[in-house]
């Protein structure tokens, strides 16, 4: 089964989504994440797959879970059926 590519787009807007909810700017979020501003407007845009640390700074200045921010880069794909690993 080939890995599903993520839905940055919809991360993007999930990002904006919570930024504006809390009032805050580009450059306050970017501040508080401590990421440059223009990695901020790349990733409201969908346009990068942020690093992961990149992705908890953001989380912790919006402060939310990790896992609820990314949430929505996986929400329209299968769910996948794993099989667990034989033990040899």
């Amino acid at each position: 089964m080939p890995i599903p590519v993520p839905d940055l787009r919809a991360l993007g807007v999930e990002v904006a989504r919570l930024r504006h909810e809390q009032g805050m700017s580009i450059d306050r979020l970017a501040e508080a994440a401590e990421v440059h501003r223009k990695s901020i407007i790349q990733i409201e845009a969908g346009r990068v797959a942020a690093k992961i640390s990149t992705l908890h700074g953001i989380a912790h200045a919006l402060g939310v879970p990790l896992p609820e921010l990314v949430a929505p880069i996986c929400a329209r794909h299968p769910k996948s059926v794993r099989v667990p690993t034989p033990i040899v």
